[in-house]
């Protein structure tokens, strides 16, 4: 199962059961943690939802949240070697491990106030000039348990999380000299999500004392860096036993792993800059989904835009563009945004009122939309409505030697546009015209030379 938490359409904060695209949401102010705190566990929850939901949303156009808004604690790890050897060259030119570190898992707390979403932006602190993310992965725990036995701790985990903790290396240098460990340069942010995943979806991926499943980082789409799950050395029952030792673990509190093998600038800092206002970061874990973050300055603010556009110019007719626009099955040839697939159903050719169904991709999530033509000018304009009621637009004007394509998404029509558009959904759109674009081009282009 696939679990989410989301801020419904009418504003309320809700957790659901993601199946075949869409959200299954529980009643208003029901949260993952209450799940998890009542005991009967998410199985039962889950059958609940699928006979009877409270509410039902497109998880394309949900405002998902972290999975665990503020969980009870935040435990973090350092599981993985080739990390810890990685850093400790940086920092002192020797990949020496400390014979410590072998001999039981060690973890720092993190602030559990400062979780952020998978699509929240990330501010970048005062005082740092080295703002750096992790690859991880983390596991919440399903139950209260204590003094738990490494043979049998899995079945206390609820499930697994795309996990980023947000680090300012050049102040952690500073606090590592002391025996306290990192504090302020691990106190602004933690991004988790975009699923809370259970064991069971994993099972088939497991290998070692881990997952076969990769683990990336990404800046401005460029692969930064990563590994696999099962490079771990310290596997998750091994952390929960040490962390559950003489205390007591929460229902919904995180242990998060410590990134990934070069899954961080850190260990790539003599040939990678550190993060920098406008950057975008993606932390990517196969089957578990992505958390994406676009770094902002503190004095940043966010404005929703309710009709976004992009143009650029064509060296071919209008008539030329407007064939492979009208051409529903062709969508998926030039689409930028990695989320349209193929189209299931309509026609050949669009035309005012024509409907057709495409396969999308979000999250790691398959769902279909039907998206229905409201607006229709033959070699001029087109525009289609996607169950949200916002639309998908494409202007094309004549110029000397071409065509200029307008491509918008307007949120103007749909009733819930200006909640969507603050969701952070409008710079994903954003992101996906701005790709689109020079795609369509290249594809025109090549068609009309023949």
């Amino acid at each position: 199962m696939k679990w989410v938490s989301y801020r419904s359409f009418d504003g309320s904060e809700r957790c659901g059961l993601v199946e075949d695209g869409r959200i299954l949401g529980h009643a208003a102010g029901v949260t993952l943690l209450d799940l998890l705190r009542s005991g009967e566990g998410l199985e039962a929850a889950g059958a609940l939802l699928r006979s009877n939901p409270a509410d039902v949303v497109d998880l394309a156009w949900a405002d998902v949240l972290a999975p665990i808004p503020v969980p009870p604690s935040v435990r973090d790890f350092a599981a993985f070697e080739r990390h810890v050897t990685n850093a400790s060259r940086v920092a002192t030119g020797d990949p020496a491990v400390s014979p410590i570190w072998y001999e039981e898992p060690v973890f720092h707390f993190s602030n559990p106030a400062a979780i952020r979403g998978p699509r929240d932006d990330v501010e970048v602190p005062s005082g740092t000039k080295e703002w750096d993310f992790e690859v991880e992965v983390a596991a919440v725990i399903a139950d209260d348990c204590s003094d738990l036995d490494p043979e049998t701790a899995e079945e206390h985990i609820a499930g697994y999380l795309v996990y980023c903790d947000w680090s300012a290396r050049d102040i952690s240098s500073r606090e590592m000299g002391f025996v306290f460990g990192p504090s302020k340069s691990k106190d602004t942010a933690t991004s988790l999500g975009p699923y809370l995943v259970t064991p069971d979806e994993l099972e088939p991926y497991r290998s070692g004392k881990g997952y076969e499943l990769a683990m990336t980082g990404s800046v401005n789409d460029e692969r930064y860096g990563g590994g696999s799950w099962d490079e771990i050395h310290w596997s998750f029952a091994e952390m929960l036993a040490h962390a559950s030792r003489d205390t007591t673990l929460r229902a919904g509190d995180i242990i998060a792993s410590g990134p990934v093998g070069t899954g961080c600038i850190h260990e790539l800092s003599e040939h990678r800059p550190y993060l920098r206002p406008g950057d975008t970061v993606r932390i990517e874990v196969d089957r578990l989904g992505a958390v994406q973050a676009r770094v902002t300055d503190k004095a940043e603010k966010f404005v929703p835009e309710l009709t976004i556009s992009r143009s650029i110019d064509i060296a071919a007719p209008p008539s030329a563009v407007f064939d492979v626009i009208t051409d529903p099955r062709r969508h998926t040839d030039f689409d930028g945004s990695g989320t349209v697939g193929t189209t299931t159903a309509g026609p050949d050719r669009l035309s005012l009122g024509a409907e057709f169904s495409v396969s999308m991709v979000l999250f790691d999530v398959p769902y279909e939309v039907t998206n229905t033509v409201l607006e229709y000018e033959e070699d001029r304009r087109i525009a289609w409505a996607h169950p949200g009621q916002h639309r998908w637009r494409y202007q094309l004007d004549p110029i000397e030697g071409g065509t200029r394509v307008t491509e918008t998404c307007d949120f103007t029509t749909s009733p819930r546009g200006e909640l969507v558009a603050a969701s952070g959904w409008g710079r994903r759109d954003t992101e996906g015209i701005e790709k689109t674009l020079p795609r369509l081009k290249a594809l025109v282009e090549k068609s009309h030379r023949g």
